[in-house]
């Protein structure tokens, strides 16, 4: 069994190399990378150490804060000024729709209550920002809708409805196991 260490190098270079070799094939590098963590994960080859795989919580927390920290950097503040509410109601609209819509389906053909079709929809709802920053960072890059500030709405919106889609799953989290989520809070830090 190899150390932690030599378990991350292992990860980080062979996922890379798959990347760049899934890329020149025409696919995008993800597919690559995912497929490596498949087969050096426990299904596989268990080639990964406990103790990574223990901190991959961590290690998922950190990379969507990379992500979105370089979305955040690629904004436009006076495109997005000058669009006003586009970007809030990317946000908001589209993650509520599908929330709905999602649970409307599994309490029909699933016989969901309405609290577990929207937990469901919050599980379905969010867009990936491992996707949409690349891409729209890229679109920006080439100057593909620069002008009218497209790319950065689409990416403070993907931000927005992220954040959006957690807060609504916790909240429905703590109200499908028995109650609030301050419900453990003493009545004074209410």
């Amino acid at each position: 069994m190899s150390t932690p260490l030599e378990t991350l190098a292992l990860i980080l270079v062979l996922g890379f190399f798959s990347g760049q070799l899934v890329r020149r094939l025409g696919a995008p590098a993800l597919i690559g990378m995912i497929l490596v963590g498949i087969l050096l994960g426990p299904a596989v080859m268990n080639l990964l150490h406990p103790d990574v795989l223990t901190a991959a919580p961590v290690f998922r927390a950190v990379a969507v804060m990379v992500i979105l920290m370089k979305a955040g950097l690629g904004l436009d503040r006076q495109k997005l000024a000058q669009q006003g509410t586009v970007a809030l109601r990317l946000g908001i609209l589209p993650a509520l729709c599908e929330m709905a819509v999602v649970a409307l389906v599994a309490m029909v053909l699933l016989g969901f209550d309405l609290r577990q079709g929207l937990l469901l929809g919050a599980i379905v709802a969010p867009e990936s920002p491992a996707v949409i920053v690349p891409g729209m960072l890229r679109l920006k890059s080439l100057g593909w809708g620069v002008d009218k500030g497209i790319s950065d709405a689409i990416l403070s919106g993907s931000a927005l409805s992220d954040v959006l889609v957690l807060l609504l799953f916790s909240l429905l989290m703590g109200t499908e196991q028995g109650g609030l989520p301050f419900d453990g809070l003493p009545p004074q830090s209410r």
